[in-house]
């Protein structure tokens, strides 16, 4: 070995184990190593904080009920459509307490006296689309009027035209026949006697000749020719004598061909009157007198399927209004309500108590709280409006209002 050499180094120890690397290759393996179980661990915290929650929810144990009780938290009450219901729907005696005493306050609707009539197409109508609109959103109408006319109006016209047209031809037949069968009767009668005449005149003849031929003072074939003559004038007289049992009346008092023109003039009168009721099917006519609330389409459309256009008696208007069952058996008829809205001013509705319903349904009027429960079953009461309540709410059907009914409070000596 000379001096400048340098010796080898070998990187296996003696003892045959290799020398652990140290640089930045080794820094790195050991915290990759360290690093993954911390973050499974983390993900199971995750995990199981989320299980417990939807359990929590499910199930509602009496932890999270002490939970909401100490807190004065209700489930889902931050949230407009809440996923979990509240913990307890049965109301506390507090407000039990509550609901039995004071007026009872509820909330309503504005509506016409009858409701709101939504005004359909004629059955039969089909496909047909609209054509004209006679009326509009506030006009006043009687029963029977015209609010719209149909694209189908030119063809049930044409329709009621043509069979006006046949009624007009059966009329004719049926004069026609009448003036036929009277001439015809009188000329049989006349040929009737005519026959009659020739007859009686042949009988007399076939008796002459049948005594010249007993006293021998004419021929046989004299006599044969007189036989036939008579003969031709009796089968005459029959004929003409049938002819006219033709024109008699018959068993229903008519004359047959008379019995047929009139029953054909029947058959055209009534296609008349069914082609003029087709004509409705192309009028679209109001079913009662009121206001035009709203026209749900226009010229060129076809109507919607929930009616053409709605319509009520706002002359004389009412309030809805849906009652949480637990108060209804403190209403009664006659107890006087007003009812208020932001839209109506400071100047309340007034009205009474005229009909308390029997169906107990689900609220469908709520307010504007998200914490509202909107799965309360109610009974409507319907309240009838004064006659300046009433004109008011003409003006807003369908508003929602609040109405507080006022309940007389039981004496103390009663209550004792």
């Amino acid at each position: 070995m000379s001096g400048g050499d340098t010796p080898a180094t070998d990187p296996t120890p003696a003892d045959g184990l290799p020398l652990l690397e140290t640089g930045k290759g080794a820094r790195k393996s050991k915290p990759a190593r360290r690093r993954a179980p911390s973050l499974l661990r983390l993900l199971t915290l995750v995990f199981v904080l989320l299980l417990g929650g939807v359990l929590g929810l499910y199930f509602q144990g009496p932890a999270l009920r002490a939970v909401f009780d100490w807190t004065r938290l209700e489930p889902g009450a931050g949230a407009r459509q809440p996923i979990a219901p509240p913990v307890d729907r049965v109301p506390s005696s507090e407000r039990v307490a509550a609901m039995a005493t004071g007026d009872v306050v509820a909330l309503g609707r504005l509506q016409p006296d009858g409701g709101i009539v939504s005004v359909a197409l004629p059955q039969g109508a089909g496909d047909a689309r609209i054509d004209r609109i006679m009326v509009s959103a506030g006009d006043i109408v009687a029963k029977g009027d015209v609010l719209a006319v149909l694209d189908s109006l030119a063809l049930y016209e044409s329709a009621l035209t043509s069979a006006e047209s046949t009624l007009a031809i059966r009329r004719a037949a049926l004069a026609q026949a009448k003036l036929q069968v009277e001439a015809t009767e009188a000329e049989l009668d006349a040929q009737i006697r005519g026959a009659k005449v020739t007859l009686a005149a042949a009988e007399r003849e076939l008796a002459r000749v049948r005594s010249l031929f007993e006293r021998g003072t004419t021929t046989q074939a004299v006599l044969e020719d007189a036989e036939r003559a008579a003969d031709i004038a009796r089968a005459d007289l029959g004929r003409l004598q049938a002819s006219l049992m033709r024109y008699r009346p018959g068993p229903d008092g008519q004359q047959v061909d008379i019995a047929l023109a009139a029953a054909d003039l029947a058959a055209a009168e009534a296609a008349v009157r069914q082609a003029r009721r087709d004509l409705d099917r192309a009028h679209v006519l109001a079913p009662q007198a009121g206001t035009i609330i709203d026209v749900a389409a226009r010229a060129g459309e076809r109507p919607p399927a929930d009616g053409l256009l709605r319509m009520g008696d706002t002359a004389r208007m009412e309030a809805e209004l849906e009652v949480f069952q637990t108060m209804v058996p403190r209403v009664a008829v006659g107890q006087a309500v007003s009812l208020v809205s932001g839209v109506l001013g400071d100047a309340p509705l007034t009205g009474t108590v005229a009909r308390i319903g029997t169906l107990v349904g689900r609220q469908s009027v709520t307010a504007d709280d998200p914490a509202a429960n909107t799965d309360a079953r109610v009974l409507l009461v319907t309240v009838a409006l004064d006659e300046a309540s009433s004109a008011r709410a003409a003006l807003y059907v369908n508003l929602e209002v609040v109405a507080r009914i006022a309940v007389a409070e039981p004496a103390e000596g009663a209550a004792e």
